[in-house]
């Protein structure tokens, strides 16, 4: 026996000590329903980190039947291929049942791409049965046709050398797997089998460890993105690992920002180098309005392969400069930001304080009027960071009178991040009720919906955690809040954890990445299930922010929850 066949007998046997648990294989078939289609599958993913990993099933009467099979088949190729298991997970169907292949094309036609979370089996004995990881990690359902069609299905049975259909059935097996899953270093840990968490590690409770475990590996992940040049590569869908085109210099921005808040907390230098470079890209895609006149300048950040100047764009460029100095101690970016503001002030309407959002390049001709919500609260932060940083009243009223206008219009209908990040920056100066009160409700009234939410749609973590802050200096500085009495304190803290937790079904664990085509290059990443798995450095960005804020003030929100539980 090989080295490889060694060590992957010895990462199945703990495997199925894992999944059994201390029972028998007769025991686990006692314990579930899979019976009601009458046989049972196992299967096992064996992954050598740079490729897709390679899937074995085997069907048969009982669990331990489909398992031994399963297990002597992988072991064949373990040994003839020489494939080394560096990762290898298991799956033995504890629940089964028929089910019209028209009703589950109807829940993919409802749900989000990359969501139907069940194996398939496409007949009865389960010798065609998909696990589904490798349903949605090979793409085999069509989401974006909203169907499952003949020619994709048939094309990936035939590559995993099983057998073919001249016409999808009528009839399929639906199943939900006991799960686990061993890592490089033999560790095994038990995996959710059903429902959104599918395939993910089963945690016992989401702590401060965790956020800076995932903050410290995406923050390390976004660093390694960036260039010689200072620019970063943007983005890929790893199914197939095709990169996305184009490029964003307001993202670019946005992402420095979420490297310098890990610095923070993880204090790495290559990080903080890592930035700087990015810091030096950025400044030289932003240009003058004028001829240098002495003193400060109008500066515009530029979009050049949209040939764009976005006014988030300046306002987010003066978020991470503030960043940066403040985390390290520097002015060198003063008079910049000072100037990325002049030219902010040159949008802003100061009669109904709304903001002129895109100008052409390099013309600085009009162009949209309004893109954007989200460049109004990014606007709004920017402009309270450069009061901060200058106490000069210009920027200062120009923030509130946009930020009256947020209260009037009521943008807590848009559930926006940005908003909660300028209304916490905001009351740090003008402590009013309006704007305290106006901070509160952002959160309050979209609370159920954010607690609801089947994607881990990264910003909603940011709106919570930043809401937070505002909330506990609230209570701390005993500001006057009429909103206060109306705050639900106790659900507000329960949808920040189970949105901490929740979000990890968009980590870039190996048990999920183990299925895209290059697993290593995505490990550690975050990702954007319902967009194809997408990996972009702005989705890195919102997730590593809302980590960064959750983890500053975890004391606070374990105070609080133990509070609510007692």
């Amino acid at each position: 026996m090989n080295h490889f066949n060694t060590v992957f007998a010895e990462k199945t046997d703990a495997l199925r000590e894992k999944i059994l648990s201390g029972r028998t294989f007769e025991q686990f078939r006692g314990e579930t329903t899979a019976d009601v289609c009458g046989r049972y599958a196992a299967f096992l993913s064996v992954c050598d980190t740079r490729d897709r990993a390679k899937m074995f099933r085997a069907a048969g009467d009982t669990p331990q039947e489909a398992w031994d099979a399963v297990c002597a088949a992988a072991a064949k190729t373990v040994a003839c291929s020489d494939l080394n298991p560096v990762w290898v997970k298991a799956d033995i169907v504890r629940r089964s049942e028929k089910a019209l292949l028209s009703d589950v094309i109807s829940q993919v036609a409802k749900g989000f791409h990359e969501f139907f979370r069940r194996g398939i089996s496409f007949d009865e004995n389960m010798d065609t049965a998909l696990i589904e990881a490798e349903i949605n990690g090979n793409r085999v359902i069509s989401y974006k046709e909203k169907t499952i069609e003949l020619a994709k299905v048939n094309k990936y049975l035939a590559a995993q050398g099983l057998k073919t259909f001249a016409a999808l059935p009528e009839m399929v097996v639906l199943f939900d797997c006991e799960s686990a899953f061993c890592d490089d270093e033999g560790k095994v840990y038990s995996l959710y089998g059903d429902g959104l968490n599918c395939g993910r590690r089963v945690l016992d409770r989401f702590t401060d460890k965790t956020a800076l475990e995932v903050i410290s590996t995406s923050s390390e992940y976004l660093s390694m993105q960036v260039g010689l040049d200072g620019k970063f590569d943007y983005g890929y869908y790893p199914i197939f690992h095709k990169e996305i085109a184009g490029y964003n210099i307001l993202r670019h921005s946005s992402s420095i920002w979420s490297l310098i808040c890990a610095y923070r907390i993880t204090g790495d230098k290559f990080t903080l180098r890592q930035a700087e470079s990015a810091i030096g890209y950025m400044i030289k895609n932003s240009f003058y309005k004028y001829p240098s006149r002495g003193g400060d300048n109008t500066l515009y950040l530029a979009d050049k392969t949209l040939g764009e100047v976005k006014i988030g764009g300046n306002a987010v460029a003066v978020i991470m400069l503030t960043e940066y100095m403040d985390a390290t101690g520097s002015d060198k970016y003063v008079k910049l930001c000072r100037e990325f503001g002049n030219g902010i002030l040159e949008l802003f309407d100061e009669r109904d304080g709304t903001f002129f959002h895109v100008l052409n390049y390099p013309s600085l001709s009009p162009k949209d009027k309004f893109r954007t919500v989200y460049y109004d609260g990014e606007t709004v932060f920017a402009l309270c960071r450069l009061y901060g940083l200058t106490k000069d009243e210009r920027w200062l009223n120009a923030a509130k009178k946009v930020a009256d206008r947020f209260i009037s219009e009521d943008y807590t209908q848009y559930a926006d991040h940005w908003v909660a990040y300028a209304m916490n920056e905001l009351t740090k100066y003008c402590p009013e009720d309006k704007y305290l009160s106006f901070g509160l409700k952002n959160a309050q009234v979209n609370l159920r919906k954010i607690y609801r939410r089947a994607t881990s749609y990264h910003t909603y973590l940011e709106l919570l955690c930043v809401t937070f802050e505002l909330y506990t200096r609230i209570l701390d500085d005993g500001l006057k809040c009429s909103y206060l009495e109306k705050f639900n304190e106790a659900y507000f803290v329960k949808t920040i954890y189970h949105r901490a937790e929740h979000m990890l079904n968009g980590y870039g664990y190996p048990e999920y990445v183990m299925y895209f085509r290059h697993p290593s290059v995505a490990l550690g990443a975050f990702f954007v299930r319902h967009d194809g798995y997408r990996i972009r450095i702005d989705d890195i960005q919102h997730f590593c922010g809302a980590y960064y804020s959750f983890y500053r003030n975890y004391a606070r929100l374990e105070e609080m929850r133990i509070k609510a539980e007692q």
